[in-house]
């Protein structure tokens, strides 16, 4: 019984899987400045600012959310400056975020940096002969 059972039941497995997707986008360039995904840590994304300055400079780094909140600032000094910054999903539950560098010492020209939120869902179904 249990095998007729088993070989008549068409198995239909759906998977929803919540996948976040960040992308980042610039605007008006600081010469040099970059923003890499450089992969995830415990499940939330890591993205690594470059700054290849090759004379000693200052810059203001603010991340900010969508809505203009600001998330994070700091002043960085040196040359060719380079730091890791984590996001947790789970608090920004779906905003966009927003790194600004402002160049202090030299033109005062800035980078903006858009990380968009892409949320998926995705479904699949499997059919098990069995």
């Amino acid at each position: 019984m249990k095998t007729t059972v088993k070989s008549a039941v068409i198995a239909l497995v759906a998977l929803f899987t919540l996948t976040t997707g960040f992308t980042a986008t610039a605007g008006e360039v600081v010469t040099g400045a970059e923003l890499i995904s450089v992969g995830k840590l415990n499940n939330q994304p890591v993205f690594q600012l470059n700054l290849h300055n090759k004379v000693n400079g200052k810059y203001a780094v603010v991340v900010k959310d969508q809505f203009g909140e600001v998330l994070y600032q700091e002043v960085l000094t040196g040359v060719n400056i380079s730091r890791n910054f984590q996001l947790n999903t789970e608090e920004l539950n779906g905003v966009d975020v927003r790194f600004e560098i402002v160049d202090l010492k030299g033109t005062s020209a800035s980078t903006v940096f858009n990380v968009k939120n892409n949320m998926r869902i995705i479904t699949e179904t499997e059919i098990i002969k069995g």
